[in-house]
């Protein structure tokens, strides 16, 4: 089914992550009341059809399986996508870790890729999952021991996002970036979001970061 001509094509990567199956989750209600196109990247669509049950039969979604070092398959993701949501990350502090980086240097060769062969090509924005404790004035927020731990505890994860996100932030001629940066993240029921610049709470709920998430993707204020 082709899309409508004024749908938005949002791609997403890490649909099956705990923030990233509340965003589908909202996109997909939102989809049956407005123009937009879904197209999901996933390492295990197995996984993606266990979380979201059906979603292969939905007119507006397309999944793509593969590899995050393949490029073709993050090129078919986020190709005629106005927007790019990645929400990718481990959770465990593995060293070594590289997803973040795989990730961030597949879609710049990708996007490299379109730009040099769609004639018309337009710059996505992406909304990327990022940490407070990569934003000084939300780290001050918190007491020294606190941040000190959580950086040790996540010393690995961090490293692949600090590496990841400036290769990102530095390409400027593929894309624009909005970098989301929650405090620690909690399995807790929603409460409640606020998208804020100035201040951060302790901890945020995944639900309530895929609910603020959502809305950034949706309103063309953040973007």
């Amino acid at each position: 089914m082709v899309a409508p001509a004024d749908a938005r094509t949002i791609a997403i990567f890490g649909a099956t992550g705990q923030t990233g199956r509340v965003i589908v989750r909202h996109l997909l209600a939102q989809a049956e009341s407005r123009p937009l196109q879904l197209q999901i990247y996933v390492r295990d669509s197995a996984k993606l059809l266990t979380l979201c049950q059906g979603i292969d039969t939905k007119p507006h979604v397309k999944i793509f399986q593969g590899a995050l070092t393949d490029v073709e398959v993050i090129k078919s993701t986020i190709s005629g996508a106005q927007i790019i949501v990645s929400t990718l990350g481990e959770n465990d502090n593995v060293p070594g870790v590289r997803v973040l980086q795989d990730g961030a240097n597949s879609i710049i060769a990708a996007l490299e890729d379109l730009k040099a062969q769609q004639k018309g090509w337009q710059k996505p924005h992406v909304f990327y999952l990022s940490s407070s404790t990569y934003n000084a004035r939300f780290a001050a927020e918190r007491p020294p021991f606190v941040h000190w731990l959580i950086k040790t505890a996540f010393s690995h994860p961090y490293a692949d996002l600090a590496k990841a996100q400036a290769r990102l932030i530095e390409s400027t001629s593929l894309l624009s970036i909005t970098l989301i940066q929650p405090p620690v993240l909690i399995e807790e029921e929603a409460t409640g979001h606020e998208i804020s610049t100035e201040s951060v709470r302790l901890a945020v709920s995944y639900k309530d970061l895929g609910a603020a998430f959502t809305e950034l993707v949706l309103e063309d204020r953040y973007q």
